[in-house]
């Protein structure tokens, strides 16, 4: 005998009334946008009047209003936000400030390209671009960890009065969170410290772009800040930060045999080694992954500090020479057996 059929009296669109709605189904994404809504609802049940995004504004306001243009931005894709929109601020109305007006929203292409034609020295060597961030359910507590960490006092923003920034520092800029995931290939430029960035944007995005051309902007923006980790405290426990990788070269150069690389990333390793052969830190030559270990309670930064300094005694000084004939110093590389530094690793950051 067969069971009966599961009736949803909720959704069963029979029994919906002429003022009522089909729920919709709570995708991650759609829990995320039905959480920043209700917290632009509740800021204007205190101030009667839309988050703004301009100078002189509270960091959280500026927060709350490139959320909000962030949920515009994406509206396509949060049918299921309709119904919580009660003030039609992202399916109706009309703006008297725009925040995707702010020049670090207004174009996804060229958020980072300088548009001083006087200082052709200082443009990035090519525009960062602006993208979804695939993985930003790893980042997202981080971010909701700094802002209640603001709102509370813990963490006081500074102003920016750095040459660089560093792996694992959080910013406000342009009134928007940001956060450094990743850090490699430094090197100078223009007689200045400089490396490639993975920066993580409070907004679900993403983009791979020069520290010089961040810094720049942090410089721009009168009231950009710093959010200082020196001592991350308790804003990592419990949150999945990345990995640490154990690395071996496939270079055919005699020096490099027997030598393994260790180092972190707070992306996919996969990624992250995904065009090797193409830079220093990996010999320019491509790479073998011979065992990760997933970061939990660590931010990358401070991780590579602990199993760096346990492996200090084994570590081997390279020079490499690159295509174009310059010469770089490869840091991370160890003369080390894989079982002897997987149980170093387990050790530091166990």
């Amino acid at each position: 005998m067969s069971m009966p059929e599961t009736i949803d009296y909720l959704n069963d669109e029979l029994l919906i009334t002429a003022d009522e709605k089909p729920r919709a189904t709570r995708t991650p994404l759609l829990a995320r946008a039905v959480e920043v809504i209700e917290r632009i609802n509740a800021f204007m049940d205190v101030t009667g009047a839309e988050p703004v995004s301009e100078p002189g504004r509270s960091v959280r306001e500026r927060m709350l209003a490139n959320e909000l243009a962030g949920l515009r931005a994406s509206k396509a894709d949060l049918n299921g936000l309709a119904s919580y929109d009660t003030r039609n601020l992202v399916f109706g109305g009309v703006r008297v400030v725009d925040p995707l007006d702010d020049p670090l929203l207004a174009d996804g292409f060229d958020i980072f390209e300088v548009r001083d034609e006087l200082k052709p020295m200082a443009r990035p060597d090519f525009v960062a671009d602006r993208r979804p961030c695939p993985d930003f359910e790893r980042f997202e507590p981080l971010f909701d960890s700094i802002r209640k960490a603001v709102e509370e006092g813990t963490r006081r923003p500074q102003s920016f009065r750095q040459e660089r920034v560093e792996l694992g520092e959080f910013f406000v800029l342009k009134g928007q969170l940001v956060y450094v995931a990743d850090l490699r290939d430094e090197h100078r430029r223009n007689s200045k410290p400089d490396a490639r960035l993975r920066v993580i944007f409070d907004n679900g995005t993403e983009s791979n772009l020069l520290m010089s051309s961040l810094v720049r902007r942090l410089y721009e923006d009168k009231n950009a800040r710093r959010i200082g980790t020196t001592n991350v405290g308790p804003l990592f426990k419990g949150v999945r930060t990345g990995f640490v990788y154990v690395l071996r070269s496939r270079s055919d150069k005699p020096e490099i045999q027997g030598l393994l690389k260790v180092g972190t990333t707070s992306g996919v390793v996969e990624d992250r080694i995904a065009h090797a052969e193409m830079q220093a830190t990996f010999l320019f030559a491509p790479v073998d992954i011979l065992v990760t270990f997933e970061l939990v309670g660590h931010s990358a930064k401070e991780a590579e500090q602990l199993v760096h300094r346990a492996l200090r005694s084994y570590h081997v000084a390279l020079r490499v020479t690159g295509p174009d004939g310059r010469s770089f110093s490869a840091t991370e590389w160890f003369k080390v057996t894989p079982e002897l530094v997987e149980k170093v690793i387990e050790e530091a950051l166990g």
